[in-house]
């Protein structure tokens, strides 16, 4: 996906003070070893490379240990830059470094792993490594702000003389690994009525970028967005597809984890109980939490026009709240002020 990710990671260095060497996965979405680059645009601190504190942002994905494990990293060894140092440290038997293969040598007991996900067993099991000490913030926050910025200005997504083609608004692109859980839950909307699958507009191109663009007509022509977020477990990982419906001001479901509406409620925004039945939010079980969303669906559609004229109508105000916080300053302060407090409080 071509993002500008270089000014996403000024802003973590300037926002850090310039107190230590950025790591990240360039291009955007990339895992692999030989993705990694450091931050060479800003200034950091004046001692020696192995010695610099160092933030290693795996922030653009879900966290995934084992990818990063030794057998993984033979594989890869041959496309990596910094092969023949590796090759010196596996001589000597050095082991389960995970991410910080990319510089073994390094002499900092512990890497600062900046990443997105809450009620991770990741942060977990990287933290039980003694090698890294885990912050959160909000990333996909900032490269929103930038991704969906003409929406603010944009009156097409409140254009009222386009006619309401449904209830429901479902974005699916991919079905697969961590996105699994979406194949079921489309086999489900088949028994649902009044459901968007897709782009309204008949010659839109479904590709990797999709989800960093929004298409006016179909906020404009739908009451509601059903996001399916990338992980659906115990994870709470927030990306662009939710904040998509915050910036469009357009009302929302979502399949997330357990937590995930309180964690959007925590940075200001409001959700949209009593007009929806918002109880999945607290359920536990994957399995039931989507069967809850499926069931509130179809509840709203069985409802009488004028109570579904109620329901939009509240809707329609939290929604325009949520767009209305989502481009002013006090947001983008608190995700700043959350990722300074995470990371300094691990420096403490």
């Amino acid at each position: 996906m071509s993002v500008p990710t270089n000014n996403l990671y000024n802003f973590i260095t300037q926002a850090l003070e310039n107190k230590f060497l950025i790591k990240y996965f360039y291009p955007w979405g990339e895992k692999a070893f030989q993705n990694i680059v450091d931050n060479e645009e800003d200034s950091r601190p004046t001692v020696s490379y192995s010695e610099v504190p160092v933030v290693f942002c795996h922030d653009q994905e879900p966290l995934d240990f084992d990818l990063y494990g030794d057998d993984c990293l033979l594989e890869q060894l041959s496309h990596i830059p910094q092969k023949k140092i590796i090759n010196k440290y596996l001589n000597q038997d050095c082991k389960n470094l995970n991410l910080r293969w990319i510089h073994p040598g390094h002499k900092a007991n512990y890497w600062v792993l900046l990443h997105s996900e809450l009620n991770s067993p990741q942060v977990i099991q990287y933290e039980s490594t003694g090698l890294f000490k885990c912050a959160y913030w909000w990333s996909h926050a900032l490269i929103a702000l930038d991704w969906y910025r003409f929406a603010r200005y944009d009156n097409r997504l409140t254009d009222k003389s386009q006619p309401i083609k449904a209830n429901f608004l479902v974005y699916a692109r991919g079905t697969t690994g961590k996105r699994a859980y979406r194949k079921l839950f489309l086999e489900h909307l088949q028994h649902i009525d009044s459901v968007q699958l897709g782009s309204i507009d008949p010659t839109a191109v479904v590709t990797s970028d999709s989800s960093a663009t929004y298409n006016p007509q179909d906020f404009a022509q739908t009451r509601c967005s059903i996001v399916l977020e990338t992980v659906y477990d115990q994870r709470v990982h927030l990306t662009e597809k939710t904040l998509r419906p915050l910036a469009c001001g357009h009302p929302f479901m979502i399949l997330n984890g357990p937590g995930a509406l309180e964690t959007i409620r925590s940075y200001g925004f409001k959700t949209f109980q009593p007009y929806i039945n918002e109880s999945y939010d607290k359920e536990q079980s994957p399995t039931k939490r989507m069967d809850m969303v499926l069931r509130e669906m179809r509840r709203i559609n069985s409802e009488s026009e004028k109570y579904q004229k109620w329901i939009w109508e509240g809707c329609a105000e939290v929604a325009e709240y949520n767009k209305q916080l989502f481009f002013d300053d006090k947001f983008i302060w608190r995700v700043k002020t959350e990722l300074r407090r995470n990371v300094n409080t691990i420096q403490l």
